[in-house]
Parts: structure tokens; C-alpha cells; sequence
């Protein structure tokens, strides 16, 4: 008994021994250590300290030049296709503003000052060549009015881009006419050919009276050039304020006009009420070739649907109902089923 005793007792002081040399070893916390402590460097807990039985994961391998090139490239492209989509979902559109040729154009500093007299003058000189050149052009169309066939006329406006029953030949043709009297007077003016063309125009004493009291051709106003334009014309000459279209060969004297949307309804009264128009007058009417195909494609595909839905009934147009306005302007129809009993059908 005393035996054991001793031995529990031996073991029980080695139990101390070994507690108090544990307890003599010193050690450290690290975990409220800053990590500039333990290393200078800013590698990782795992590159410090390894850790005994654990493997270490082998490091990737750094991708190549090529490789990198090709994931930018990549990544450039799903940058795009994000942008697109985002362009795509939004609904709008980009604008880009382009830069106009006047801003493009930078501005030139190699100007030489002048006094305004001098400008004025530079002004007037270049008004007095452009006029000076409308008569000289429209005297050459004049003169080949006069001298060539009609043929060869109508290829000499072609070759000038001109067309040969347009209203512009006949203008140049009545400005070159009267050359020889603006050409003294060419100072006086407008550079603008449309308005030369209406002092053609104007009374024969008005314009006289004009250069009697050196009142200057290019001082007359829109209005007074109306007016006077006005006194010379020829009411019996209806047809003169009418442009000419040759493609249809008819004068052009008015605008046909829907007031409001128009269906097929409208579409369809309207072919007739011209039809009866032209068929009393000696009217033609051009309708406009674009909506004319729309429509008739429209009554293609609704006379298919008709036939699709009909499949197995006789089509029979000669009674098909023209409509209230068609049935109220002819006659009532009449079919004999059998002639010899007289029996009439009324459509």
C-alpha cells in the first residue's frame, strides 16, 4: 500500500515537474501583433510561416505576352457587344455632330482693311458682273431659240441641263430678246435673274419713265414689279399664268387634295367622281404613282382573303353590290332566268 502510494505520488510530482517546466517556457500572442511586426515585406501569413504536414499550392505560371494580347483583345470586343446592348435597350440614338464646312474653314487673316466707299464699290462692280453675265446666257439661249430646228434645240438644252419647255428657257429666252436695250443699263440691274426677267415684263412706258427720271431698274420693289407686271397682262390669255407639263401633255391649273386621312372608301369615290369629272371635261387627272400602287396592292390582298375565305362558292361578280353611290348612277339590272316563262331576276 505504501508502495502505490509512493508511486502515485512520484507520478504526481512528475505531473507538476512537467506543468511547471510548460509553464516556464515563454510564449507570444501574434494575434494582436500588427503584420509590419512579424515581416516588412507584404507577403502573405502563408509565405512567412509554414505550417508542418500542410502542402503548399503551387503558384499558376505568369501568362504569356500573346496570351495577355489575345484577353485584351477579348475583353474589347465584350465591351462592345455591352455598349450595344445598352444602346439596344435604351432605344436611342446616337448622334454624332459633324463639323460643317463654314467651321472647318478656318478664318484667313491675309485680309487688307479697305474704306467702306471701296467695299460699296467691289459690291456694286461684282452685282454689275453678274448681271452683265445673266444677259450675256440668256442671249445665247435666245439666239439658239431662234436659229435652231426644234430638235436641235431641245439637244442644245440638254447639253446645258436645261429642258427645253420649262419655264426657265422660256425666261432666258425673253431676257436675251431684249439684250440689246438692258445692256446700256446693266449698272442699274439686279443680279438676280428671276427679277431681270420680271423688268421684261414690266409696261414698255414704265420702263422708259424709269430711265426719264433716272430712277434706278434695280430700285423697283417686289411689290411695285407685281403691279406693273400685272397692267400687261392679256386676260384673255388664260393660260398664260399655267405651267406646261409636257410628260402629260396638259396645263397644270390646280392641286387635287384629301382634307382629311382617306381609307379605301374615300380612295374608291374619289376614282369615280374623277372618272364622271374627265369623262364631261376635257380634264385629266395624274394621280400620285406610289399611293396608286399601295391601293392596288391593298385590293390584291383583299380579294385573296376573299378567295380564301370563299373556297367552294362560285365567285360571281355581275352580282356582287357596286355600293350605294355606283347603284343610285346606273340603271337596276336585270337578269332573265328563263326567257321563255319571261322570269326576270332584280339585282
Amino acid at each position: 500500500m505504501e508502495n502505490a502510494i509512493a508511486v502515485n505520488n512520484q507520478s504526481a510530482n512528475n505531473v507538476v515537474s512537467t506543468a511547471a517546466t510548460e509553464v516556464a517556457i515563454p510564449s507570444i500572442d501574434i494575434r494582436g501583433m500588427n503584420a509590419n511586426v512579424l515581416t516588412e515585406d507584404t507577403s502573405t501569413f502563408d509565405e512567412v510561416f509554414e505550417v508542418e504536414g500542410e502542402e503548399k499550392p503551387a503558384q499558376a505560371p505568369q501568362p504569356t505576352q500573346a496570351e495577355q494580347e489575345k484577353a485584351v483583345r477579348v475583353q474589347a470586343i465584350l465591351d462592345k457587344v455591352k455598349l450595344e446592348k445598352s444602346k439596344a435597350n435604351t432605344g436611342l440614338v446616337q448622334y454624332e455632330r459633324k463639323l460643317s464646312l463654314e467651321a472647318a474653314t478656318a478664318e484667313t487673316t491675309a485680309i487688307i482693311p479697305k474704306e467702306r466707299k471701296e467695299y460699296v464699290v467691289a459690291f456694286k462692280a461684282g452685282v454689275e458682273k453678274t448681271a452683265r453675265s445673266t444677259l450675256e446666257m440668256c442671249r445665247v439661249v435666245y439666239e439658239a431659240e431662234q436659229s435652231l430646228d426644234k430638235f436641235q434645240f431641245k439637244t442644245f438644252c440638254e447639253e446645258v441641263g436645261l429642258k427645253d419647255y420649262s419655264s426657265t428657257v422660256r425666261k432666258f429666252s425673253a431676257i436675251g430678246r431684249v439684250y440689246p436695250r438692258f445692256i446700256q443699263y446693266v449698272d442699274q440691274l439686279p443680279a438676280s435673274w428671276t427679277n431681270i426677267y420680271l423688268i421684261t415684263q414690266i409696261p414698255a412706258d414704265a420702263f422708259e419713265e424709269c430711265l426719264t427720271k433716272g430712277y434706278a431698274l434695280n430700285k423697283l420693289t417686289g411689290a411695285k414689279l407685281d403691279e406693273l407686271v400685272k397692267s400687261t397682262k392679256d386676260i384673255n390669255k388664260i393660260e398664260d399664268p399655267l405651267s406646261f407639263d409636257s410628260k402629260n401633255s396638259g396645263y397644270v391649273f390646280a392641286k387635287l387634295l384629301f382634307t382629311k386621312k382617306p381609307d379605301d372608301t374615300d380612295w374608291r369615290a374619289m376614282e369615280k367622281a374623277l372618272a364622271e369629272i374627265s369623262a364631261r371635261l376635257p380634264i385629266k387627272f395624274v394621280i400620285n404613282k406610289e399611293a396608286a400602287e399601295f391601293v392596288k396592292a391593298r385590293r390584291d390582298q383583299r380579294y385573296e382573303q376573299i378567295k380564301q375565305k370563299s373556297k367552294g362558292i362560285d365567285l360571281k361578280p355581275d352580282l356582287w353590290d357596286l355600293g350605294a353611290e355606283a347603284n343610285a348612277a346606273y340603271k337596276v339590272a336585270e337578269r332573265t332566268v328563263n326567257p321563255a316563262q319571261g322570269t326576270v331576276i332584280t339585282v
